[in-house]
């Protein structure tokens, strides 16, 4: 297991390096005004760190771990899939699920109902907690894209009901 974590971990440690390298060539300007490479550039450098430490992890945890606890589990023996799977494949649903109401609930509704249910499937069961972090992490999602980067995002039925 420790083996795909290692090679995930890499290969999405070199498509940050080429997308962070063709970010470069656009035009970045500054934090005052940033360009059209701006924003790439920063998911790049994201990509990049974030990948490089989960190979580090992969890499040295796999070095402690004996090879043959790993295959004497309840779960190796019989091949079934971990929880952690469940949840991967609850949050591929909920992306593929904001993609298609993106445009007819609108940014800000769309990405609050995803956060939301992101929350609730990765275990926490609190509701006040978690509406209030979602409903933070989605204004500033909105101020950074739509106000400050100036992306035109769909306002969906927001926008029929201020029209």
């Amino acid at each position: 297991m420790k083996n795909a974590d290692a090679l995930l971990a890499g290969f999405v440690l070199l498509v940050g390096i080429g997308y962070a390298g063709m970010a470069w060539w656009m035009p970045r300007g500054n934090i005052s005004y940033p360009g059209p490479g701006f924003f790439p550039a920063l998911v790049g450098l994201f990509m990049i760190l974030t990948s490089a430490g989960c190979l580090v992890q992969a890499i040295a945890s796999g070095k402690s771990q004996d090879p043959s606890a790993v295959r004497d589990t309840p779960e190796a023996q019989a091949g079934r899939t971990t929880p952690s799977a469940g949840k991967a494949w609850g949050l591929l649903g909920l992306l593929v699920a904001y993609a298609l109401f993106l445009k007819s609930l609108g940014f800000l509704i769309a990405i609050f109902l995803f956060l939301l249910a992101s929350i609730r499937i990765f275990g926490y069961r609190r509701w006040l907690p978690s509406l209030g972090i979602t409903a933070a992490i989605a204004a500033i999602s909105y101020v950074s894209f739509v106000i400050w980067l100036k992306v035109p995002l769909p306002l969906g039925i927001l926008g029929d009901i201020l029209d």
